[in-house]
């Protein structure tokens, strides 16, 4: 269940009392002021909120849906479920927070196994058993109960008897040896290439920073990319360039595109817009949404390349239909002189994805092009959210549209202004 803040119950009373109950204008005016200008920490809640709420309509991940997925996964009680939905989504970003709590599950499960197998006779078939049902998801677990195994072949009787006797009884039998340590060697290295990169998504990284060196050092294209953004974040250009230049070489397409931001930017080597364009079109070519907003960008603002609004077009909206919010901005920027309608339908996206930006930006659309009370109606309720997301320049807006609505229609706004809140967009 949510609770709504204060602030939100307050503005419901107002909106369920009706028209007769509302106070005049300047109580009104008086307890609007009072509402939107909470502490900041409230309006980084509200603002969460927003997101939350609005996230899931122009395509996004909603975050209960990824939550319902976690309490399923959860509510099984198998472990390798945990380990497949850590791989299949270590490189997404909107699933960090969930990632983070199924690797913490993933890890007490394991531990839990160990505990068990702990007190089991270290026996090849213990061994065996463990390896089939956990060698997947606790490979570390399972090679430190097969150092046991190996351990215990030695036993002080073995020893008693005569050398020859005690050789065959202290070494296993060579295929099952062999086999068992080929498995585990790929166990071990892609649980290790699976914390790299899950370290990297949930920003872990000064952990992600050691994890994935040797991993990037042995050739891993994904973790050289992690390790060029570590670099460039922590400012040592040279090696970002190093190491975003060698996975850019295996056409990783998150490389290509580091790498041509380090080009634009020259950070590490000279500034080569052309060869940065370059790099960030053939990653945008692969599907990659960051570098289709990044090359939409190149061509809208003719970086590298001479100025194309069909190619801006065609970069920025592959980047907006994977609901990519800025790509929505640049949309809106990119129509705003030549079609206003388009432009404007690019802002209501945004806005209602919970950019504050946007918010902003469309109420002030609404309120210098306003032809009726509709349109004035509209860009009072669009500051209004984007006060609640946390942009403060809206709070002129609002006082300002407030003086041009009546009585019926502020109580109307203000209802629109919970439904926004609440997702429940016409």
């Amino acid at each position: 269940m949510r609770f709504l803040p204060a602030t939100l119950l307050t503005l419901a009373a107002v909106i369920s009392s009706g028209c007769a109950g509302m106070p005049d204008k300047d109580q009104l005016w008086s307890r609007s002021s009072a509402f939107f200008t909470q502490s900041s920490d409230m309006i980084a809640a509200q603002s969460r909120r927003l997101a939350d709420f609005a996230g899931g309509l122009v395509g996004s991940n909603d975050q209960a849906l990824l939550q319902q997925e976690v309490d399923e996964l959860f509510a099984q009680p198998y472990i390798d479920p945990l380990t497949l939905y850590i791989e299949e989504h270590s490189a997404d970003d909107r699933r960090a927070k969930q990632l983070a709590l199924v690797a913490q599950e993933r890890d007490q499960r394991c531990g839990g196994i160990a505990q068990t197998y702990a007190k089991r006779d270290a026996t090849q078939d213990h061994l065996q058993r463990m390896q089939r049902g956990y060698l997947r998801s606790c490979p570390e677990d399972v090679q430190d109960f097969a150092a046991r195994v190996t351990q215990s072949r030695v036993t002080p009787s073995a020893v008693a008897q005569s050398p020859a006797a005690a050789q065959v009884r202290s070494e296993p039998a060579p295929a099952i040896a062999a086999d068992f340590s080929a498995a585990v060697d790929e166990a071990v290295s892609r649980r290790q290439n699976s914390n790299c990169y899950l370290l990297f998504t949930i920003k872990n990284y000064t952990q992600a920073h050691s994890a994935c060196r040797p991993i990037a050092d042995s050739g891993d294209a994904k973790a050289q990319h992690h390790m060029a953004s570590l670099e460039r974040t922590r400012g040592d250009f040279p090696a970002a360039f190093a190491w975003a230049g060698r996975s850019a070489g295996q056409q990783h397409a998150p490389g290509q595109l580091v790498l041509g931001q380090l080009y634009q930017a020259g950070q590490g080597t000279a500034v080569d817009k052309t060869k940065a364009l370059q790099l960030m079109r053939q990653a945008a070519n692969q599907g990659l949404t960051e570098a289709s907003y990044y090359t939409g960008l190149a061509y809208k603002d003719g970086a590298g390349v001479s100025q194309s609004v069909s190619q801006a077009d065609k970069y920025l909206k592959q980047a907006a239909s994977q609901g990519h919010m800025p790509a929505h901005l640049a949309l809106a920027s990119l129509y705003e002189q030549r079609q206003p309608d388009t432009a404007r339908h690019w802002l209501n996206q945004a806005a209602r994805k919970g950019s504050a930006e946007a918010q902003l930006k469309l109420a002030n659309d609404y309120a210098n092009s306003a032809s009726n009370t509709s349109d004035q109606e509209e860009a009072y309720v669009w500051y209004s959210l984007a006060l609640l997301n946390g942009n403060s320049q809206a709070k002129a807006g609002i006082e300002r549209q407030e003086k041009l609505l009546s009585e019926d229609q502020l109580a109307t706004a203000r209802s629109r202004i919970q439904d926004g809140i609440n997702g429940k967009w016409n």
